[in-house]
């Protein structure tokens, strides 16, 4: 692998659009022409997109090639649909924000703040908000910019 394709992958990883799976596109598109790479997943998906709406491939061949599944190509086409090449990016799994503590309860704590330990705010928390959260935690939560 050349330095380009080197570095243009690793900027893949960095920003997540990196296709781990790109061993399973089988489009001859991706084949012996450089412009075109297995590894950004974005272009891989466009391209899958594009097949079916342009060149009128079966939905299912088309995603096969692709490497992707039949209910993979409506969940891209849906987010392409919804969002345009953007929606074509990998999200994020998982949880997107706090489930333990609250903004209100961040402000309640901070009411705490000089006059008390973390530890005894933890405890708090606990006893009158019925929050458990660990010191760590709360550290985070005050230090935050959005919550200050």
């Amino acid at each position: 692998m050349s330095g380009q394709y080197f570095a243009k992958h690793e900027e893949l990883r960095r920003n997540g659009s990196y296709n781990h799976r790109a061993a399973t596109v089988r489009a001859d598109i991706f084949t012996g022409n450089p412009f075109f790479d297995a590894h950004d997943i974005v272009q891989v998906k466009y391209e899958m997109l594009r097949a079916v709406d342009k060149d009128e491939q079966e939905v299912s061949s088309a995603a096969e090639t692709f490497g992707f599944s039949r209910v993979s190509f409506y969940q891209i086409k849906k987010g392409f649909d919804e969002g345009g090449i953007v929606g074509l990016m990998p999200r994020k799994r998982g949880p997107k924000g706090s489930r333990k503590i609250t903004d209100s309860d961040v402000e309640f704590a901070r009411r705490f703040v000089g006059t008390h330990t973390k530890a005894q705010i933890v405890a708090i928390l606990r006893d009158e908000r019925n929050v458990e959260i660990s010191k760590r935690t709360l550290e985070r939560k005050l230090a935050d910019k959005k919550n200050a």
